[in-house]
């Protein structure tokens, strides 16, 4: 995997803007660069290194260098601005105005699985909770339930549901993108996949809704796990 790097003069622009003070991270290098007044910065980069632009107000970029990328003087990058809108408020069936909303109830019922609706009614007994069985206020089934095991298995259950979600969502969202930009195969892409399902890093990553962080994330783990593999060879 091994190969030649070179330094190589960049520019970055927003529309027909030039971008000061843009954070350029090689991340397969982990070297990094800032750019100046006139939007340039100068990096040693070769092919198949990973690219990451970061700027306040600004879409992450992330790019992936091509060996015609090198023969450009300078490589030009585009950014783009991050705004809010604002939506349009539509009062119907689907309309994010509701008893919430308005304050009626405190908060939405929370949405469980047949599992996760088990443990709720079985309880969730911790030895700490024998201080409580004095006062009456914890449930005898709670303290049943964990003596026969069964909290634990419910917990074990909703822990694979968890894991198979997190699975679903990266084969739904980053299938094209592991397999187009990042170009792994099939077998690689479920090699990535497996290596990052039992990071406890994923499941929050996910729900910050972050593309950009994820796809950075997917990028710094394919890395240590190709690195892994061939340390083994």
């Amino acid at each position: 995997m091994a190969q030649e790097r070179v330094q190589i003069r960049g520019k970055i622009v927003k529309n027909d803007t030039l971008l000061e003070n843009v954070h350029v991270r090689n991340i397969s290098t982990g070297k990094f660069s800032l750019t100046g007044a006139s939007g340039e910065f100068q990096l040693t980069m070769g092919v198949g290194d990973t690219l990451l632009f970061t700027h306040v107000g600004m879409h992450d970029l992330i790019a992936f260098i091509k060996k015609e990328d090198l023969e450009r003087d300078p490589l030009i990058f585009r950014m783009t601005e991050s705004s809010m809108e604002l939506r349009e408020v539509l009062i119907d069936e689907t309309s994010e105005i509701n008893v919430v909303t308005l304050g009626i109830i405190p908060k939405k019922i929370e949405k469980l699985s047949v599992n996760e609706r088990r443990l709720r009614q079985a309880g969730d007994f911790k030895p700490k909770h024998l201080l409580g069985i004095i006062g009456g206020g914890v449930s005898i089934d709670a303290i049943l339930n964990a003596i026969n095991g069964r909290t634990k298995k419910l917990k074990r259950n909703i822990s694979y549901e968890q894991k198979e979600k997190n699975i679903t969502f990266l084969e739904l969202h980053y299938t094209a993108y592991m397999k187009k930009d990042m170009e792994l195969s099939d077998q690689e892409m479920r090699l990535l996949i497996n290596h990052i399902i039992e990071d406890d890093a994923l499941p929050r990553l996910i729900s910050l809704k972050n593309e950009a962080r994820l796809k950075f994330y997917l990028q710094g783990e394919w890395i240590k796990l190709r690195e892994e593999l061939f340390s083994d060879q």
